[in-house]
């Protein structure tokens, strides 16, 4: 009897050791990264030496024409504002010119695998002679009578990535890569239940780079793109909005989805067009940007997007706050990591408090939400099936 006591005394003290040690190591990381939020914000994200720093205040203010007015009725100033930004994007520029092109999809086979879901290589014309390829992720069990919810994740700055996130990959380095980041989000996602397209994004992936030759906008294919857009009276955002468009259109007269439950999500230059889309496009049922959803700029005039992300005149339009509004009532969900040195925790936070106002205001606080990952620039499932399961019930 006492050895049985002294066994139960010993294991209870280990699990009382371990439940304390636990709460600490919580308590500690939550601590440190209030200190560090607390230090980033005393912090400027960057420095400009006067006159350029006063020079760029000055000028990057902008009239914010649209910016958000609770004195206003809100469909109203959602309209102007969606109207406003389509024109400005170049959108509007290429619906006019574009009017009477019918896009045309290609289905790739269906081809099985061990996993929960087929997968098959498809193709859509967006625009004459602009072939978007994409991976349509079906779960095996899906029948005709039974649509599903359906998930558009356009990726970011990777050549690779409509595979990487079909999980679809080239080679076992490739799988090791992304799977470290949990990057096969489509894949995730249909596992889950999700019908899944999983596109190429356009000026971002190999299929559809744009070149660059002679390395005159250096080397680097999406400011290549951004050129020859504006040139046109384009700019990529445009042409990528464009693309996710017309992929809804065919979606929706698909039987196997339901056009009522679409999600969207990408991460980093697949986030920032997942933000757009869905402030533009209100088949958008639920939005979730990750690692991308900032203010256009920092406090101190630093720009925090690529080039290819630039909306000329953006800043007498309003800045990402407005973009958030207009996908009220909807659902939005913020995903960023703590670690993430492209963007800036403070002005991420201000940027979501002032959005949950614009979402107070139409009465739905909870369809809103900033969540943050332990680490740096990528996926964070975890935090993001939660938001995504209620905000499609």
């Amino acid at each position: 009897m006492n050895n049985f006591l002294n066994t139960f005394s010993v294991r209870t003290f280990a699990r009382t050791f371990s439940i304390s040690s636990l709460l600490f190591v919580v308590f500690s990381f939550l601590l440190f990264h209030q200190v560090t939020h607390a230090k980033d914000a005393a912090q400027p994200f960057v420095t400009y030496p006067n006159p350029i720093g006063d020079y760029l205040k000055r000028i990057q203010q902008g009239k914010q024409t649209h910016v958000f007015d609770p004195s206003l009725r809100f469909e109203e100033w959602q309209k102007k504002a969606r109207r406003a930004l389509i024109k400005l994007t170049g959108l509007k520029k290429m619906e006019m010119e574009l009017a009477g092109f019918t896009p045309k999809v290609q289905l790739g086979e269906s081809k099985k695998n061990e996993d929960s879901f087929t997968r098959s290589l498809c193709s859509i014309e967006t625009e004459p002679g602009v072939f978007v390829p994409f991976y349509l992720l079906v779960p095996k069990d899906t029948e005709p009578a039974k649509p599903r919810p359906l998930l558009l994740c356009p990726h970011g700055h990777d050549k690779l990535g409509l595979h990487s996130y079909a999980g679809a990959f080239k080679d076992e380095k490739h799988k090791r890569k992304v799977l470290e980041k949990k990057g096969d989000i489509g894949a995730q996602a249909a596992r889950r239940g999700f019908v899944v397209i999983a596109p190429a994004t356009r000026g971002l992936a190999d299929e559809v780079l744009v070149p660059d030759p002679k390395g005159r906008h250096g080397n680097r294919p999406c400011r290549a793109q951004l050129m020859h857009c504006l040139i046109a009276g384009r700019t990529p955002i445009a042409e990528r909005v464009w693309d996710m468009q017309r992929l809804l259109d065919w979606a929706e007269k698909n039987p196997l989805i339901d056009r009522t439950r679409i999600a969207m999500t990408g991460n980093s230059g697949g986030g920032v067009l997942t933000a757009y889309t869905a402030a533009i496009d209100t088949r958008i049922r639920v939005a979730i940007p990750s690692c991308s959803f900032t203010s256009v700029m920092s406090a101190e005039g630093f720009i925090f997007h690529c080039d290819c992300c630039l909306i000329p005149k953006l800043r007498d339009w309003g800045d990402w706050k407005e973009l958030g509004g207009l996908v009220a009532p909807r659902h939005l969900l913020i995903v960023h990591g703590v670690d993430d040195s492209l963007h800036h925790p403070p002005t991420v936070e201000k940027l979501a408090i002032n959005i949950g106002k614009i979402f107070q205001a139409v009465d739905v606080p909870n369809h809103t939400d900033l969540k943050w990952g332990s680490s740096g620039h990528r996926f964070y499932p975890q935090k993001m099936w939660p938001f995504l399961s209620k905000g499609l019930k």
